[in-house]
């Protein structure tokens, strides 16, 4: 390089400004920059992007000063078409205190500098999933199909018992062995009293039979029901798989009453999109929201009409955003570095972590640039100190520490659930609240069964003739 070219390179980054003065908008575009009316068109505001400019003034040697961006705009197309429109409409207006993704529509209408100011990539906040219900704790170790299956052996075997112990009643090959079976069965008390044999015979046999069943299935135990061989290899392979049932559906319970789970969680786009429970929100002035609204196929086509069927959850405003994610019912697609703010600010806001940030979505890296007017001569001469400035990483200092309420912390939002170890906790009431709901069915159904017999008894004494 002669010298003629370095003293002339070297003109073009040491240009001395100091005559002129440029004015940069402010927008209030959290993480990065922070924006609050005050009365009389009085505003307060910080953060990067504007600690940029202030940087940059003094770097090339030019004074500068910060301009609040007009709220009929932003009611109308939303904060950064807001933004864009006083750019190129405002004379006044020479550039955006902020770095912007650059989109073709953005590069036809406005300059952006040659090296970008911010790198980002796309997460999602979502609500975190909330604790499963365990009151029915004790269906879940089962699929329905399994429960279904279960319900008809029982039945069967029960019916298979009481077929055999009914043959062998009317068909007394074994005389001793069937007297003996009829006596036991037939004394329904269990005392030496014995019931008229021609009533409720086959009610006292499937009495007897599903009580033993469901002792089994209980680990209750219970005596033999019959001494007849037949009975007795049915009821052998019945312990045998109840066994193997029960035992599965123990370690399951244990399991569900001791560790908690979560419903699913939605870390993806697809996901989302399948979602009945958990709306998209949008803000349509931002390049992903865009893309999604202007999708004609795939699951940007799916989440834009879900959110166009909702026109409240198109915004444009970020302050309408965070009001609506924290209802807690909304997914918000955007930078990383919004995501990890958010969820931490609602960590020190409810001493709780109630959203997450989704795994990395399947979008290339963003790179933001600075905006100025087209064919402006300021763009190119920015362009150099935003390159120094990046090595320095002081942009990375001023988002993440100079200014805590841009990213405050709250590490334990962020651990994955994989690696967390969970200790051992005893089990609370709420882990058995289905145990004492089954039995308070059972006391409310036995006294309501003991009423009805006490009626009905009393009815019968009623209608019996007076000797």
């Amino acid at each position: 390089m002669s010298r003629s070219t370095k003293m002339q390179f070297a003109g073009i980054f040491h240009y001395d400004w100091s005559s002129k003065h440029l004015n940069y908008l402010v927008i209030h575009n959290p993480p990065f920059d922070f924006v609050f009316r005050g009365s009389n068109g009085t505003f307060t505001s910080y953060g990067s992007g504007q600690n940029v400019a202030i940087w940059l003034a003094a770097k090339l040697k030019y004074t500068y000063s910060f301009v609040l961006i007009n709220q009929t705009l932003i009611d109308k197309y939303g904060i950064h078409e807001a933004a864009f429109y006083q750019l190129i409409n405002d004379k006044d207006i020479d550039g955006i205190a902020s770095s912007f993704y650059v989109t073709l529509s953005r590069m036809q209408r406005m300059d952006h500098t040659t090296h970008h100011g911010w790198v980002d990539g796309f997460r999602l906040v979502v609500p975190r999933s909330e604790e499963q219900s365990r009151l029915f704790a004790f269906i879940g170790p089962f699929e329905p199909t399994v429960w279904l299956l279960v319900f008809i052996t029982v039945l069967v075997v029960v019916t298979v018992m009481t077929l055999f112990a009914m043959i062998y009643r009317h068909h007394p090959w074994n005389g001793p062995a069937v007297a003996k079976n009829k006596t036991d069965t037939e004394n329904g008390t269990g005392t030496n009293i014995r019931e008229p044999v021609s009533r409720n015979v086959l009610f006292n046999y499937l009495g007897s039979h599903t009580i033993y069943v469901v002792n089994i299935m209980t680990n209750q135990g219970c005596r033999e029901g019959s001494s007849l061989y037949s009975f007795r290899i049915l009821a052998g392979f019945w312990v045998l798989g109840a066994m193997v049932l029960v035992n599965s559906y123990t370690g399951i319970v244990i399991s569900s009453l001791t560790t908690t789970k979560t419903k699913p969680s939605i870390d993806s786009l697809e996901e989302l999109a399948a979602s009945t429970e958990t709306q998209v929100l949008l803000r349509h002035d931002t390049s992903i929201g865009e893309q999604i609204l202007q999708a004609t196929s795939g699951v940007f086509k799916v989440l834009g009409d879900k959110a166009r069927l909702n026109p409240g959850n198109l915004v444009g405003d970020p302050f309408k955003v965070a009001e609506k994610l924290e209802t807690g019912r909304y997914a918000f697609p955007f930078i990383k570095t919004f995501a990890m703010s958010f969820v931490s600010s609602q960590f020190q806001k409810d001493q709780r972590c109630r959203f997450k940030m989704s795994k990395p979505l399947p979008l290339s890296t963003g790179y933001y640039f600075w905006l100025f007017k087209k064919n402006s001569s300021y763009t190119n001469i920015h362009s150099k100190p935003l390159v120094e400035l990046w090595e320095t990483g002081l942009t990375n200092f001023w988002v993440y520490n100079l200014f805590p309420p841009t990213a405050p912390r709250a590490e334990q939002c962020f651990v994955e659930s994989t690696r967390r170890v969970s200790s051992r906790a005893p089990i609370q009431l709420s882990d058995l609240t289905s145990a004492f709901l089954i039995l308070g069915i059972g006391t409310g159904l036995s006294v309501l069964s003991f009423l009805t017999e006490l009626l009905y008894s009393r009815f019968r004494l009623y209608r019996l003739p007076l000797a």
